[in-house]
């Protein structure tokens, strides 16, 4: 019975994937590019030399991008290719296919924030499924960089590496198309991030999970949601249902994390907690 749920499990986490990268390419094909404006990160080093050359912007995403996923591969993770792959293939395929039709919208402020909205809901999509449409993304979710790195003998966290990555690109389209058509792209990568963030932390709920196992209960949600307990609570008592994992769910995620967890322990206490109170009540 377990096998049948796992494989249905992946097949809804490459779905979630594959609609991810479609969602993120209708926000680059029909209301960004049409305007010369990008995104950051490799998906914006692939616009611009689409824009400059006249290459299909699809083939230039795989081929930029393929290089640093399988130095990622290479480096001992190499189940990340795989969780990667349908989603940056349905990015890059769904873009050549949509690069023929014409803009949306022919106001650029208008493009811009469609544009972003698009690619963040596609973004946050595929990162919920344990992908990720751009090959910058890959960071400590697959632990294949080490979290500081040297720079200039100076440490840096890799968000701030990445930060300066997305921040370089913006420059050198400043520098190749004109300040005006960065600002705009500034401001999709502003909403980009938003509506992505939203999409990943924005609506959860406070869940307190007693179990008869709860180090079970606590692989199972990580390897199967990539979520962590926040806290482990524990009453007064002897049995070990009154120890308590705390998690913090998002709303999307909570039917699955509700199937987990009675899957793994039928007789298991899934307890939602009132914004307005401390202790556990049943819902």
């Amino acid at each position: 019975m377990k096998m049948p749920i796992l494989k249905r499990g992946r097949r809804t986490t490459i779905l979630q994937s594959v609609l991810g990268g479609i969602a993120a390419s209708i926000g680059l094909e029909l209301f960004l590019h049409p305007h010369e404006l990008i995104a950051g990160g490799v998906t914006g080093i692939s616009a611009l030399v689409s824009f400059h050359t006249e290459k299909e912007f699809g083939v230039l995403l795989l081929l930029f991008n393929l290089p640093l996923l399988l130095l990622f591969s290479f480096l001992g993770h190499k189940p990340v290719l795989l969780k990667v792959l349908p989603g940056m293939l349905a990015f890059s395929g769904s873009a050549i296919l949509l690069a023929p039709l014409p803009a949306v919208s022919g106001e650029p402020v208008i493009a811009a924030l469609a544009g972003g909205l698009c690619l963040g809901i596609g973004a946050g999509f595929a990162v919920k499924s344990g992908g990720l449409l751009d090959s910058l993304g890959l960071e400590r979710p697959y632990e294949a960089r080490p979290p500081v790195w040297l720079f200039f003998r100076q440490p840096i966290s890799t968000e701030q590496l990445l930060l300066l990555c997305h921040g370089t690109v913006l420059i050198l389209a400043g520098i190749a198309m004109g300040w005006e058509r960065t600002l705009y792209s500034a401001l999709a990568c502003a909403a980009a991030y938003e509506t992505s963030g939203l999409i990943l932390w924005g609506i959860r709920r406070t869940v307190w999970v007693a179990a008869s196992d709860p180090d079970v209960i606590r692989n199972e949600l990580r390897q199967r949601l990539c979520i962590e307990a926040v806290s482990q609570e524990r009453e007064d008592g002897k049995n070990s249902m009154n120890q308590y994992l705390v998690y913090h769910v998002h709303v999307l995620d909570i039917p699955r994390f509700k199937a987990i967890i009675k899957q793994e322990d039928p007789g298991a206490e899934v307890i939602f907690i009132d914004r307005t109170t401390t202790r556990p009540k049943n819902s």
